[in-house]
């Protein structure tokens, strides 16, 4: 077979090569600049990195850096989605006073405690 670097696996191939990933808060803001505004494919993103990481944590063997760094891009597309919106709305409607009752029901189901 001819050598294929993706498919030479050496004997010392460990957990030590996944270490490189090294994405921080600032690496997913420029990866998801461009995704600003544009609605559903914001939400796209959100269920492919979800779906992803639900993959992983099916393995036997899990790739925790992996894991945490598809954690870490949720918490930063999240204020590009409409959610952000929407529930910073809420949160303007809760310290102003003018929650509705089934909105306040809402935010106690999800666990917000008002």
């Amino acid at each position: 077979m001819p050598d294929n670097p993706i498919m030479d696996i050496t004997e010392d191939t460990d957990d030590d090569q996944i270490q490189g990933l090294d994405m921080d808060r600032r690496d997913w803001e420029i990866v998801f600049e461009p995704l600003r505004g544009t609605g559903y494919p914001v939400i796209r993103m959100g269920f492919n990195i979800r779906t992803l990481r639900k993959y992983l944590d099916a393995q036997l063997f899990k790739p925790r850096p992996v894991m945490e760094a598809f954690d870490l891009a949720m918490e930063v597309l999240f204020p590009y989605t409409d959610f952000h919106k929407a529930s910073f709305d809420l949160f303007l409607k809760y310290t102003d006073g003018e929650l509705t009752f089934e909105e306040e029901r809402m935010l106690n189901a999800l666990g917000v405690k008002t």
